[in-house]
């Protein structure tokens, strides 16, 4: 009974972590281990010449952000309008 009250707040969250973590490079300098994550492998590329890899990543993480939103602010939408739905006859 308490998730789906705290269910678009948990989406909220994830989303926010999700953006967040493309911006960890401090933290992944420190942990990183034998393989680089994609903040490492972007920093790579820039401090050498810029290639047209360095955009296409950007290009892909920006879509990639974009429908983990869209795909967030659905489920909210959807979760709302099941909310409002199976509630409108009770008083």
């Amino acid at each position: 009974m308490t998730l789906p009250i705290l269910l678009p707040g948990i989406i909220g969250i994830a989303l926010f972590g999700f953006t967040l973590s493309y911006d960890e490079f401090p933290r992944t300098v420190l942990t990183a281990g034998s393989e680089n994550t994609l903040p490492l492998e972007i920093w790579a590329m820039t401090t050498n010449v810029t290639s047209p890899a360095l955009f296409a990543v950007g290009t892909l993480t920006t879509i990639v952000s974009f429908i983990a939103i869209a795909g967030g602010l659905t489920a909210i939408a959807l979760i709302q309008r099941r909310r409002a739905g199976g509630t409108g006859g009770q008083t």
